[in-house]
């Protein structure tokens, strides 16, 4: 019998032992299983899993619809710059038909989908240029790859945000700029090669670089799948009547992210997968700025090391949240997931976008239960009303067991906490203490 095989039917047995855990105390859960000639014995062990705050450099930022931009300090992480890049091309709209269309201006309207801010914003400024490269669907764009600009702007604004009552930024695009666009608009009108160019997406526009302003105190999520998110080249007739035809950003896109964490907590960490030591009874997610929760598992593997055939019947494994302030615009980070650390110290990514999952991060239970090549990662969603995540790892909890007993290279003994979503806004900060793993096991009486 292979490991696989042993772990699923070692799972499977589970369901064999018809204990519905709905409360904590064994003897209500309809049998007696305390009694003299009863062999099972059902116990629960609670774990506090030890935590600590390590940076992780990599990100891809480039997989996602949204991409982020704009500039955040706190005495937590430091500083993070963030510029987006963005490809544009047709969408659709009226053309200008000879003459009787004349340009009126050109702007860019965004979507704002999320921010990260302390208070409404005041002041903030975006500067756009024409990059010097072009961007493409196949290849991968970490956080860390910066291109070149043409050195004229495009764009200059300064603006000001309230997350209450804001919800697009609208930003005016140089004439010069606009004149560019309008231009192809009013060559596609004669028809022939020119149209066919232009509705065809075959004309090449440089990307666009979003750069924050020096002063700026926000990040912004933008939503480019959203139908506001477009270039607009604005025109009228001789009646004044308004026409326009837009641009979208249906392609390449990723956002390049410079980190300073001297201003923060976090200075200690040089590099990647250190420890922080500078906050006691707490550890963070913050996934822009590279900070990240790392859980260790030993106290139960010791468990499973001082104990012999037992059957989980039901495992917990709950996060214990510190509440943002409910006066700034930040948000805990909404879903989370956990990879494993291995023996390269290190976590897998690509293992687990390849379909890996098994070896490199919690699944779901169906996946553990099936004997197919499901490999679902367990996302576990914030609980706003108890400030925790939670969820059931009953097969992992086994199946780490099995793994444990049977091989000197097991799953993990870490878990890194990361989140679906790697350009998330979120800031999540966990107690220490609320780290934990419960489990009801049983076992026969000696």
């Amino acid at each position: 019998m292979d490991k696989l095989t042993y772990w699923i039917t070692s799972g499977l047995a589970i369901v064999l032992v018809p204990f519905f855990f709905a409360c904590d105390d064994p003897s209500r859960l309809g049998l007696e299983l305390e009694s003299e000639d009863n062999p099972i014995v059902t116990q629960k062990m609670e774990f506090v899993l030890p935590a600590s705050t390590i940076y992780i450099d990599s990100l891809r930022t480039d997989q996602f619809t949204h991409s982020i931009f704009g500039q955040y300090e706190d005495s937590i992480a430091g500083k993070a710059t963030v510029v987006s890049y963005n490809q544009y091309n047709i969408y659709g709209g009226v053309l200008p038909g000879g003459d009787s269309l004349e340009y009126v201006s050109t702007i860019l309207s965004i979507k704002v989908a999320g921010q990260r801010a302390q208070r409404g914003l005041a002041g903030e400024q975006i500067i756009i240029h024409e990059v010097n490269d072009t961007l493409y669907n196949q290849p991968v764009y970490l956080a860390d790859r910066k291109l070149d600009h043409r050195p004229e702007t495009i764009a200059d604004y300064t603006f000001d945000y309230n997350p209450l009552t804001d919800s697009i930024i609208q930003i005016p695009l140089t004439d010069t700029f606009g004149q560019f666009l309008y231009k192809r608009l009013e060559k596609a009108t004669l028809g022939g090669v020119n149209q066919d160019s232009l509705l065809l997406g075959m004309y090449h526009y440089p990307p666009l670089a979003l750069i924050p302003g020096a002063g700026n105190k926000g990040l912004f999520s933008f939503d480019l799948k959203d139908d506001t998110t477009r270039i607009y080249v604005n025109m009228k007739n001789a009646a004044g009547k308004l026409y326009h035809f837009s641009f979208d950003f249906s392609d390449a896109h990723y956002s390049q992210i410079d980190r300073d964490r001297s201003s923060g907590k976090f200075s200690d960490i040089v590099s990647e997968y250190e420890e922080s030591n500078a906050i006691t009874g707490r550890t963070h997610l913050d996934m822009v700025n590279g900070i990240h929760t790392k859980l260790d598992l030993s106290p139960y593997l010791d468990f499973v090391k001082s104990h012999e055939d037992f059957i989980i019947n039901r495992a917990t494994i709950s996060m214990e949240v510190v509440p943002q302030d409910e006066f700034s615009y930040i948000e805990t980070v909404p879903f989370i997931r956990n990879y494993f650390i291995k023996s390269n110290g290190k976590i897998n990514g690509s293992g687990v976008s390849r379909g890996d999952g098994f070896n490199n991060a919690i699944l779901t239970e169906a996946d553990y239960a099936s004997s197919g090549n499901s490999t679902n990662i367990l996302t576990m969603a914030y609980n706003k009303d108890n400030s925790e995540y939670l969820a059931n790892v009953t097969l992992f909890t086994q199946v780490l067991a099995d793994d444990y007993t049977l091989s000197d290279e097991f799953l993990t003994e870490h878990l890194v906490i990361t989140s679906p979503e790697t350009i998330s806004l979120g800031q999540t900060s966990f107690n220490k203490s609320g780290m934990k793993l419960t489990i009801f096991y049983t076992t026969l009486k000696d």
